[in-house]
């Protein structure tokens, strides 16, 4: 009688769906096809809705207050931006943690030198491939269409007197650091003055604000004897960054106090931070290709990697890669206890996700309305020959040779790849990153299309920076649309050294927003066009960017699933197997 009235009480204890506990066990809200999703509407169709709301209201703003008013311009940067930039942070926060316990268990998971090496040619080849074919339609579609030669003087000097501001600080970093290192010094010395001044009249431990104070005029001298250098040659830029490093350090803890000192501490290490990283960028332009190679991908620090404002993703994957072939190196006693940490972390990370994505309809309602409510369609139509000739091209290799590419090397039905993605193409689209979609299509990848963990892990992180076809497509177009405008009538050889180069930026460009552009400038510059025209291009460069993200994003998994199917692994594990193969 006691053992029935036991069993009654744990079958009326048991979880129901409403109890927290329950809801612990589901899976994902990014799985559309688990047996046990989350009740109610999906995930992708919420984002979804955000996203149209954001282009409606937008547009409802942009057309009947104009992008410029004040009111807008307030409410946009108290509220609208503050959120999307929330968002954001929240996925890019658990990015390092998530593809360095990525990496490390799927190698692990992999467990076989030989194997890892065959699935890693794989992926390269692949790469190489698709992104040699998306640069050639984007520069075919732009010798045929030739946008750059049908947008009026006018609406040209409009455009570059309106966005010119915004390019000259990208521009200058890009072609001379003497030219940007006269700005810089004119900054410091601004920041000098203002942290006299304070420092004479706080009462807030004013020993240190005055000691802060000479340290500022100290590293502002330095700044300018390193200035003057620089105008022939960088050979001093060493004791320059080892300067600057000091200082930052000092002013990052100076900004921790409560007044004014700390803000403008905290303002002046930054400006410093990003000048810093132009001068190093410099220094590894002037080594010779393979010397910039080898620290392009291999730390010296992978603390400081880590530790960074922008997190070197090359490095932090390339040291996961080692410690991952290092543990298969290893008998299982020794190594198991780390690769159980790893999955814990793994673990953890992939909750958070799901935590972060209940946000994503929101957040994605702010980023678009940004967008839309600033620039409206205006300058979308004063563009209209460029967008379309981009639009075009991306459209064609999404559509066309990821279809290809699904149907006879997955062995997939495009449809329901489609289908089975559209959570990661919508958070692509809204995010305009890479690297803060990674997570999405992780869970996604291994869930949905049924790539193993082991495969998703090595081909999806490395690919969230090294397989990046959308961008390549793009700088392609961008380039020959610049030159175009410019009048240059550029000749077979530098279409080609176009093509090399956009390969190569699509595997070194930053998965975060707007990440081509300083390659771009570059590309400019080497071909003796003015890089200044970037600023005609960056009104519309963030509508693009989420575009061309999506490709990348969906090229990524594309790639997983090839690699996967290669290997011998079956795809779509679901009751409703809609696979061809």
């Amino acid at each position: 009688m006691a053992e029935n009235n036991q069993e009654n009480n744990e079958q009326e204890n048991a979880p129901t769906p409403d109890d927290f506990s329950y809801e612990k066990e589901l899976r994902t809200d990014l799985d559309d096809e688990t047996p046990d999703k989350p009740q109610g509407m999906a995930l992708h169709t919420k984002i979804l809705i955000g996203l149209l709301i954001g282009v409606g209201g937008g547009l409802a703003v942009n057309w009947t207050l104009g992008g410029d008013n004040p009111k807008i311009v307030g409410f946009i940067e108290n509220f609208t931006r503050p959120i999307g930039q929330l968002f954001l942070s929240l996925l890019l926060m658990i990015v390092v943690p998530l593809v360095f316990s990525s990496l490390v268990v799927g190698v692990a998971g992999i467990g076989d030198i030989r194997k890892l090496g065959r699935i890693g040619l794989k992926s390269f080849a692949y790469t190489l491939i698709i992104s040699a074919i998306s640069v050639v339609i984007g520069l075919g579609l732009a010798n045929t269409i030739r946008p750059g030669e049908r947008i009026s003087e006018e609406t040209k000097t409009q455009l570059k007197e309106k966005f010119s501001s915004s390019a000259k600080s990208s521009v200058e970093s890009a072609i001379t650091v003497g030219t940007a290192s006269k700005n810089f010094v004119s900054t410091a010395d601004k920041y000098v003055a203002k942290i006299d001044g304070i420092a004479n009249e706080t009462t807030l431990n004013p020993d240190d604000a005055k000691k802060f104070a000479a340290s500022a005029r100290e590293f502002s001298q330095k700044a300018k004897e390193f200035s003057a250098e620089a105008q022939t040659s960088l050979s001093t830029s060493k004791n320059y960054l080892a300067e600057s490093d000091k200082f930052t350090k000092e002013a990052d803890k100076i900004s921790a106090r409560t007044d004014i000192l700390g803000e403008v501490a905290g303002d002046f290490s930054g400006e410093t931070k990003r000048f810093s990283g132009d001068v190093r960028r410099a220094v590894s332009a002037e080594e010779t290709a393979l010397m910039s190679v080898v620290k392009t991908i291999v730390p010296t620090n992978v603390f400081n990697s880590i530790s960074g404002a922008s997190p070197n993703m090359l490095h932090i994957m390339f040291f996961a890669l080692i410690a991952g072939i290092a543990i298969t190196l290893l008998p299982a006693p020794v190594s198991a206890p780390f690769v159980g940490l790893m999955e814990s972390v793994f673990a953890v990370t992939s909750k958070i996700i799901d935590i972060i994505m209940k946000f994503a309809p929101y957040a994605v309602a702010c980023l678009i309305f940004n967008n839309i409510a600033q620039f409206g369609l205006d300058l979308l139509a004063s563009l209209a020959w460029f967008v379309a000739t981009v639009l075009l091209g991306l459209g064609l290799h999404f559509f066309g040779v990821y279809s290809l590419s699904v149907y006879f090397l997955s062995k997939i039905n495009p449809l329901e790849f489609f289908k089975r993605v559209r959570t990661v193409i919508v958070t692509a689209f809204s995010t305009s990153s890479s690297n803060a979609t990674l997570p999405t299509a992780l869970r996604v990848s291994e869930e949905n299309l049924g790539v193993p963990k082991e495969i998703n892990s090595f081909v999806l992180t490395v690919g969230a920076t090294a397989n990046q076809n959308g961008t390549a497509l793009y700088e392609g177009v961008t380039v020959l649309f610049l030159a175009q405008l410019a009048g240059f009538d550029l000749s077979l050889g530098q279409q080609l050294m176009v093509v090399y180069l956009a390969i190569l930026g699509g595997i070194g460009t930053a998965g975060v927003p707007s990440g081509s552009i300083p390659f771009i400038i570059g590309i400019l510059a080497m071909i003796g066009i003015d890089p200044a025209l970037i600023a005609i291009i960056l009104g519309v460069d963030r509508i693009l960017d989420m575009c061309r993200t999506t490709l990348n994003v969906v090229g990524d998994l594309t790639a997983a699933t090839y690699v996967a199917r290669s290997e011998g692994f079956e795809l779509l594990k679901t009751p409703e197997n809609a696979g061809i193969g």
